[in-house]
């Protein structure tokens, strides 16, 4: 077998993808080596399914130590050369990485034993023969051609949380696909913080994945707002956990008066709330939190459920915490799309007030991020409800299609003609009986109804 020199590549054209295909056991990666004579070398990986971890998280990151960062070094240190895995299977393609992610100290280990005995190698190469029948099958039915050629534009809004809902979205589009996501994929369920790291790595490793456009939404709004008031005064977790504690017992002596509950039961808890006297004028007069700050975090951590994003976003490490901030704050509020020479205008809620805005974006194609804007007109943008105002007449009278969540109506989209919007959030989140992520394809005019899911295991039973 030739090997594959390291010296003959281009370090800073090798790309790592995961391959969307339903094997038995395995996993399948793409390696794709560019050569520095201008041609490409493929190599197709396997580990043990769902033991690996995904590209470009913080575990595999973490782990990469006596590696540089970069992954694609990670795997031509990994493959190649005398005594890389590729000589060691002798075969230059359909190579086994192993399984059980850093057990005993290994990266994925090929030798270790598996129930019937065998080591997981053995056990691979028993497949082989199948293995490149499922794949190679897969391959050339993508190849063929097909009515679909070009691709369709899908949209989805307000996840809030199902990563498994999102995962299912995904696995139903093809790579010549393109899905924009309008926010509020964080919050109310715990897999926020998941699916945008999910999300951040698809568009990361585009290929075999659809193209992905993110879009912020209220939740991710405030989400961003509270990390820079934590930020500013130096706030910790126990400190977000008294200003919940304090707001929900405050909500629930509420609801006790308004019940007419006996005079001595309200008086208990009210006694609980002078616990939180002390801690609360130590934010306000020591850390400089004014009222406004800590309202405002109460009811982004309560009211819109904020608790489980915030409690695993501080779990991440700092390049984790930086890589997400950065991607919210670089992702689109209002973005205009042309497409089967219709115009549409992507946003959270609302179209923008200002219409020289409108008029920009019918001109030049181009839409608006966070930092384009000021904080009264993206506000506007991701969290006016249509009984405030309402903007979408508007943008139609200048021939846009506004396409948005942000307004639920369970288990349904709405289409709203004369005042020229499509309305997506079927209320996925909120754990109602007929809660669904709907996903909306542009071309067709029709909606996939996905069922409200966690995590993905849901959508394997």
């Amino acid at each position: 077998m030739k090997y594959i020199n390291e010296e003959d590549i281009d370090s800073n054209n090798v790309t790592i993808s995961r391959k969307v295909l339903n094997l038995d056991k395995y996993d399948m990666y793409y390696i794709n080596f560019g050569m520095k004579d201008g041609t490409k070398r493929q190599v197709r990986v396997f580990c043990e399914k769902d033991t690996f971890p995904d590209f470009g998280n913080g575990l595999f990151k973490r782990y990469q130590k006596n590696y540089p960062k970069e992954l694609s070094i990670f795997f031509i240190k990994r493959l190649l050369g005398p005594d890389g895995l590729m000589a060691k299977s002798g075969r230059d393609d359909y190579i086994y990485l192993g399984g059980e992610f850093l057990k005993n100290g290994c990266i994925a280990n090929r030798g270790i034993l598996q129930e019937n005995g065998k080591t997981g190698q053995e056990n691979f190469d028993n497949n082989l023969f199948n293995i490149k029948m499922q794949v190679q099958a897969k391959e050339n039915q993508e190849k063929e051609p097909n009515s679909e050629e070009k691709g369709k534009h899908y949209v989805i809004s307000d996840i809030h949380g199902m990563y498994g809902s999102y995962i299912d979205a995904i696995e139903r589009l093809s790579p010549k696909d393109h899905l924009y996501i309008l926010g509020d994929v964080i919050d109310r369920g715990n897999g926020g913080i998941k699916t945008l790291m999910d999300i951040m790595n698809r568009i990361q490793y585009p290929e075999d994945n659809p193209k992905i456009t993110f879009f912020m939404g209220n939740h991710e709004m405030q989400f961003m707002e509270t990390v820079a008031i934590m930020l500013k005064h130096e706030l910790h977790k126990n400190d977000l956990v008294n200003i919940i504690n304090r707001k929900n017992i405050n909500s629930h002596i509420g609801m006790m008066k308004l019940d007419k509950r006996p005079k001595s039961e309200i008086e208990r808890y009210e006694e609980q709330i002078k616990g939180y006297k002390e801690f609360y004028e130590e934010l306000i007069h020591k850390k400089g939190l004014s009222e406004y700050e800590v309202r405002y975090m109460e009811t982004w951590l309560t009211s819109n459920r904020g608790t489980s994003t915030i409690f695993n976003y501080l779990e991440c490490n700092p390049e984790e915490k930086q890589e997400i901030y950065k991607f919210m704050y670089n992702a689109y509020v209002v973005l205009p799309q042309k497409i089967e020479n219709r115009d549409y205008l992507l946003v959270h809620a609302m179209p923008p007030k200002d219409d020289n805005m409108i008029i920009s974006m019918k001109l030049t194609g181009k839409g608006y991020k966070m930092s384009d804007v000021s904080r009264q007109q993206y506000t506007f943008m991701l969290d006016t409800r249509e009984c405030d105002a309402s903007t979408y007449e508007n943008a139609k009278d200048y021939g846009f299609t506004t396409i948005c969540g942000h307004e639920v109506d369970l288990g349904n989209i709405e289409k709203n003609k004369k005042k020229g919007y499509i309305r997506i959030d079927a209320g996925c989140g909120h754990k109602q009986r007929r809660s669904k992520l709907a996903m909306y394809c542009i071309e067709d005019d029709k909606v996939q109804y996905i069922d409200e899911k966690e995590e993905i295991q849901d959508i394997e039973k």
